[in-house]
């Protein structure tokens, strides 16, 4: 099972896909959403962190209920849940109802997100650098192709409440074919989800890798959320041109993540995303100041490409670096990466709403120039010989 493609595989590819259009419908709709109810910029952002401050309560909790039950009822529960708050956001009349919808799509979304990538390292346990960055070239492609067909429909004049139904629908088309699929039966652990997780929590080497992806997340986060009101704010007001900014930013990262998992197979993980954080570096920085709307798809192009790596090689980084559970490890790490992935819009929002969104675009650079400066440090341990870190073992039982 290590090399072969499984239906499961081909399973998670469809889950990143819908999670992809649940997530990317807001801030695709954001303009019309903000007429119709009356929100500010920080608001906007806002509903984006609550949605996060919930997958990130459900990854923890999924965690530890996929090694009582296994990794299926998760998955499934998820995609309904996904579904249902997607559905009930498209009857929001008030910004408070809003909110109580994106809750019930965050629980899903963390459900949902604790189990894809362990999932894809138990299907391929000595190649996972190479097959979750296939699978999670997915989520670009599904971002790209729900902004190509939602803005396309803003542009034609449907109603934002209309798209949210369609992306409600993707997802419990794929719940229910989770709940049709055959998963690996659930292995016994004898050591408790708690003491693992403690374990991972206690590793120095996890912080690293922690801050990484905090900060990468945070880099995707903030061009999949503002490209397009960066461009209706700046260049055009038609909904199909800020539409194409959120597609060619998740084209380029899907086109990075199928090289990423070519080059993980010729060089080391670690220079991989070095590059990639060098080239964030010189190519956000001028992002800001393009004057034309071809000049920000060009320097957006760029940008997607650096930043695809990030998420899946860290988690293939740290699942090969520390000697740790990888359904708990990788939980983990994804309550950071969503931290990071739902605070930056609500950062990005303040300071938009204090001088404006091009200003706001000035933490990107910034964040790149974080994981140079966390990469920096994990690869001079790296190279330094630093052992595996070590799990404690559970004391027997009696």
């Amino acid at each position: 099972m290590n090399n072969r493609l499984t239906r499961l595989d081909v399973a998670s590819w469809g889950a990143f896909m819908a999670l992809a259009a649940s997530s990317v419908v807001m801030p695709i709709c954001l303009p019309e959403i903000s007429r119709s109810l009356d929100t500010s910029l920080s608001e906007g952002g806002g509903a984006e962190t609550v949605r996060t401050l919930l997958i990130i309560a459900m990854l923890m909790l999924a965690g530890v209920l996929a090694h009582r039950w296994g990794k299926k009822p998760m998955m499934v529960s998820g995609q309904y849940l996904i579904a249902a708050g997607v559905l009930m956001a498209s009857y929001s009349q008030n910004y408070p109802m809003l909110i109580v919808s994106l809750m019930v799509v965050g629980i899903g979304g963390g459900l949902t997100e604790a189990i894809v990538n362990p999932l894809v390292v138990d299907l391929h346990p000595q190649d996972s650098g190479k097959f979750l960055n296939i699978t999670n070239a997915f989520y670009p492609v599904g971002v790209m192709v729900s902004a190509l067909l939602f803005g396309e429909l803003l542009t034609l004049g449907y109603s934002w409440r209309f798209i949210f139904r369609i992306a409600a629908a993707a997802t419990l088309a794929m719940g229910l074919i989770f709940n049709t699929s055959r998963f690996p039966p659930a292995v016994h652990q004898e050591h408790s989800p708690w003491k693992l997780i403690g374990n991972v929590l206690g590793s120095g080497g996890f912080w690293l890798f922690a801050a990484a992806i905090f900060l990468g997340a945070g880099v995707e986060s903030a061009f999949t959320f503002w490209s397009r009101s960066y461009v209706e704010t700046f260049f055009e007001g038609v909904p199909r041109a800020g539409a194409i900014a959120v597609v060619i930013f998740a084209g380029a990262m899907a086109a990075g993540r199928l090289f990423a998992a070519r080059g993980s197979q010729a060089m080391s993980l670690n220079a991989l995303m070095m590059g990639s954080a060098v080239l964030g570096v010189a190519v956000t920085g001028m992002i800001p100041l393009a004057t034309s709307l071809t000049g920000f798809y060009s320097l957006l192009a760029l940008a997607g490409i650096a930043t695809a790596c990030f998420w899946p090689t860290i988690l293939a980084a740290a699942a090969d670096r520390l000697n740790a559970d990888v359904t708990i490890l990788m939980v983990m790490l994804a309550v950071v990466g969503v931290t990071g992935f739902g605070l930056t819009p609500w950062i990005m929002g303040v300071i938009g709403d204090r001088e404006d969104l091009r200003a706001g675009f000035f933490v990107i650079p910034v964040f790149f120039i974080g994981l140079i400066l966390v990469l920096a440090v994990e690869w001079r341990l790296s190279l330094t010989g630093a052992p595996r870190e070590p799990v404690a073992p559970e004391p027997p039982r009696p």
